[in-house]
């Protein structure tokens, strides 16, 4: 890792996150010598940003977070300004579409707007987890909601079991007007073709005026994957899913649980950028 480092991005769940949904003390601290080295910090996730904001107030880490990427890439927040920013939504009847070939399947659907959830069905399961990512389920015809409006994106809520399945139906139609990955092991999700997580750098990138060479990004999942090409140093956890060790820069030796994230700013990003930047350098650097 040669560049200068003046933003670092992570995914949240597997990443940034332990197994028990807990930032570590280890990670809180590498997050304040972050910003003491006048780095950038945010969180990049499939989350909204409307329930990240309230995540990072109730961790405590508000004041060390710049932005969050939020929708997979979809939409960007300046922390600080509170400015947001959403790309390419998806017309509800492309989502209509998209229901109808997994009718005769057991999936409940759940449609984003914001950090609300529009469900087709709920159940104890899909409230609880609504409820963890600070989120509002709400129940309604989706067909009636979807006519005529646009959302962020479309989930496929499942038993982990049944994600082979899920795979093996989406791979049987394909459309421009879309592109579908799973999330989690009980999330599949659908958005616009033109969103993932190194769009959604690009754009805060072009935010603060930084060239992604200078930005080193953290992730585990397969919904990592272009945001860990398009920077200039990719870090998969040692946790991560094969298809996101392929295209890293390196590999952790330590897992989530383990703190990879907190390992990897210590002993890489701190000690190669041992000088705080000027106020202004993430400008000046880009």
């Amino acid at each position: 890792m040669s560049e200068t480092v003046t933003l670092v991005a992570s995914d949240l769940d597997g990443t940034l996150l332990n197994s028990q949904k807990k930032v570590t003390p280890e990670t809180r601290e590498a997050l304040k010598q972050l910003k003491n080295h006048g780095i950038l910090f945010g969180i990049a996730s499939g989350r909204p940003v409307e329930s990240g904001i309230i995540l990072v107030k109730d961790w405590g880490l508000e004041d060390d977070i710049s932005f969050l990427i939020g929708m997979n890439g979809g939409v960007i927040y300046d922390m600080r300004t509170k400015e947001k920013e959403q790309y390419h939504l998806m017309d509800g009847e492309t989502i209509l579409e998209i229901m109808e070939h997994y009718k005769d399947m057991d999936v409940i659907f759940q449609v984003m707007v914001g950090n609300d959830r529009y469900v087709n069905k709920s159940t104890e399961e899909t409230r609880a987890h609504a409820k963890l990512f600070c989120e509002n389920e709400i129940l309604t015809d989706l067909e009636t909601f979807l006519k005529g409006r646009k959302v962020n994106k479309l989930i496929l809520f499942i038993d982990p079991s049944y994600m082979d399945q899920v795979k093996a139906r989406a791979a049987t139609f394909s459309s421009d007007r879309f592109t579908s990955y799973a999330t989690a092991d009980n999330l599949y999700e659908y958005t616009d073709p033109m969103i993932n997580k190194g769009f959604g750098i690009q754009k805060i990138c072009e935010h603060y005026g930084i060239d992604p060479v200078h930005v080193v990004a953290f992730g585990d999942a397969p919904n990592d994957k272009e945001m860990l090409e398009d920077v200039g140093y990719g870090v998969a956890m040692k946790n991560a899913t094969e298809d996101v060790k392929a295209v890293a820069d390196v590999v952790s030796s330590y897992t989530n649980d383990e703190d990879a994230l907190a390992h990897f700013v210590t002993d890489e990003i701190l000690k190669n950028n041992p000088d705080r930047l000027e106020k202004d350098a993430n400008v000046k650097v880009g």
